[in-house]
């Protein structure tokens, strides 16, 4: 049995011819260390993932199942470049490992005959048992094919006649479970009817998450999750294209400016993604979207931030899949032309920097649905980064467990509260879960990049908030700086809070409402100014991990109409003042620059950015 789901026996020994040339030397290179190491420690069994799952870890089992798939990948796609009998013999143990679990659904979802620890260890055996058909003896391809059928494709129709909810939802789970058991399915459809059966039922199941996925490539879940989704709908899509001539997958409507999205969320390769598992998924996998879309956008960015990381000997395969699908005719060089600015309206994500592929000044926004699976209470929050260290962060997500992820009780973590946010709350209420805002400027200019975003009812109904971040620019196009201007119209006067994340260590001015946050390789100057008294005061928010929030809390009077300006930049600010007239004009002075605001009917609309002498 060799089908060639992702590649035969003989495009993996031809791998050796491209290990000479850049870049597939370092990420040879890489792989060979990550296959010694693997050597060097203790194959992944039950008893260490039930020993994690009793000492209160969620996801014990899918977790090993992940650090086996990246082990068996790694280790045979090395054995065929360079036949190497130890990691030949040592890839062989960790499948029957994988094969004696005595389930293939994780214990966190007992209740359920399938689910993502089902979907990725059908297709981490399936692809295995693909390469590996001819150094298995067939006792051990019969079990292979037994537990593909018994824990996999079996449980799978199972579920889904008992209405599994994975199977009509849109998000992260459809992917991997659905493109996960698919893969078993492929590589046993002329050998088991559960397998055709699964094919039948997968196919039309994919076009929810296909139809979340917009034209415009954007993820609501954020990056973490988009990664997760991805990387099982594109190992599915090769091996479809590949063994069944059919590209199902790679037609999607939205497959070919996807890879757009974690790029612009993860400048200088760290993740600014917004709601849980904010990670920048540097992949291998994803060469395959510069294989069938001639994304060189994607090239370049794996190129350059796919290996900066320690060798581990956990995780998915990165160095071995990027062997197989990167192009050979993609250069490096020169950088992509990405545009200053990216709205990705769908989800309600925009993204701008002063100058692309590597930022001076960057800053994020996120609006959306707040209902979205994996969003937080973080309506209009941002996140702002200056020369590569991210200042104003995202919290994140705290230890995932039950409580957390599959019960109301979510909303009590101070992870997913609004108060954990670079946002504002009116009268303390936390944002509307129903709640549906949007992006409502993209828009760059010579001296300017300018991105709005409308909250849409989440601080009430009562509540019309706006938030401008504007980022000055210089005539040879560097950032000054990210000026956050917010309006808010009220109903009713009601206190403002708004609230600032940092990493880093805040020192307030005395007597002012400026002062500089210190960040590990350089600093933050911040200053406040508002069309009304305000206080602002430091706090510090313990979260999990041990890790430290520091936060700037700013509190205005009950107002019906509040401006607001945060000006954030990698200089000292200098004298900040604004000025609202009686017609609706809004002027702001930031030092020697003057940022001039007219009124329209829905918000004040950017007018000109000078600098006096």
């Amino acid at each position: 049995m060799n089908r060639g789901l992702l590649a035969t026996k003989d495009e993996l020994a031809r791998l050796s011819d491209r290990i000479g040339r850049k870049p597939f030397d370092h990420i040879y290179e890489t792989l060979r260390n990550r296959c010694g190491l693997i050597l060097e420690s203790s194959p992944i069994t039950e008893t260490m993932w039930r020993a994690s799952w009793q000492q209160g870890r969620w996801g014990a089992a899918t977790a090993a199942i992940a650090d086996i798939q990246g082990r068996l990948f790694d280790l045979i796609i090395s054995h065929n470049i360079d036949s190497n009998p130890a990691y030949r013999d040592r890839a062989v143990e960790e499948l029957k490992n994988l094969l004696r679990f005595s389930s293939w659904v994780d214990p966190g979802h007992k209740d359920m005959h399938a689910d993502l620890c089902t979907g990725e260890a059908c297709a981490t055996v399936a692809v295995a048992l693909d390469w590996l058909a001819e150094e298995l003896t067939q006792a051990d391809r019969t079990r292979c094919r037994r537990a593909l059928r018994e824990k996999g494709l079996l449980p799978y129709l199972k579920a889904v006649e008992s209405g599994a909810f994975w199977h009509s939802c849109y998000h992260n789970w459809n992917a991997v479970v659905n493109s996960g058991v698919a893969l078993a399915g492929l590589l046993l459809a002329d050998e088991e009817d559960a397998a055709e059966a699964v094919l039948a039922k997968a196919r039309p199941s994919l076009s929810n998450f296909f139809n979340a996925l917009g034209r415009e490539g954007g993820w609501d879940e954020g990056l973490g999750y988009w990664g997760y989704a991805m990387r099982y709908l594109l190992l599915l899509g090769e091996a479809l294209s590949r063994v069944a001539k059919d590209n199902f997958i790679f037609r999607q409507r939205g497959m070919d400016t996807t890879g757009l999205f974690p790029i612009y969320f993860s400048p200088h390769g760290l993740p600014v993604s917004f709601g849980d598992r904010p990670i920048a998924p540097t992949w291998g996998v994803f060469y395959l979207l510069v294989k069938h879309y001639g994304l060189k956008e994607m090239a370049w960015w794996l190129d350059r931030h796919a290996f900066r990381h320690d060798v581990s000997t956990t995780d998915y395969s990165d160095a071995g899949l990027s062997l197989l699908f990167r192009p050979t005719d993609w250069e490096p060089n020169p950088p992509p032309d990405l545009q200053p600015i990216r709205a990705f309206n769908e989800i309600g994500w925009a993204a701008a920097a002063d100058r692309w592929p590597m930022p001076q000044v960057y800053v994020a926004l996120k609006t959306g649905d707040l209902s979205a699976h994996h969003a937080q209470l973080d309506m209009n929050s941002v996140q702002i980064m200056f020369e590569g260290e991210i200042f104003l962060h995202d919290p994140g997500n705290p230890d995932f467990s039950y409580e957390y992820l599959f019960s109301d009780r979510r909303y009590r973590f101070y992870e997913v509260q609004s108060r954990s946010h670079n946002t504002l709350t009116a009268a303390q209420r936390e944002h509307r879960i129903d709640a549906v805002g949007s992006v409502v400027e993209a828009q760059q200019g010579p001296n300017y990049r300018w991105i709005a975003g409308d909250a849409g009812g989440a601080l009430g109904e009562n509540v019309h908030f706006i938030r401008h971040l504007v980022i000055p620019v210089t005539p040879g196009g560097v950032g000054r700086m990210v000026v956050v201007f917010d309006e808010v119209h009220n109903t009713v006067p009601e206190e403002v809070h708004a609230a600032w994340h940092s990493g880093g260590e805040l020192t307030m001015d005395e007597g002012r409402l400026s002062g500089v946050i210190a960040g590990e390789t350089t600093s933050m100057y911040f200053a406040f100014a508002a069309d009304c008294p305000i206080g602002v005061e430091s706090v510090r928010q313990s979260m999990a991990r041990r890790r430290t929030d520091n936060v700037l809390l700013l509190r205005t009077p009950r107002k019906r109409q509040l401006a607001l300006v945060s000006v954030f930049s990698p200089r000292p600010v200098g004298k900040i003042a604004l000025r609202r007239s009686s017609g609706g004009r809004v002027d702001l002075r930031i030092g020697r620059l003057r940022v001039h605001w007219r009124p329209s009917r829905k918000y004040l609309q950017l007018e000109q950015i000078e600098e006096k002498a």
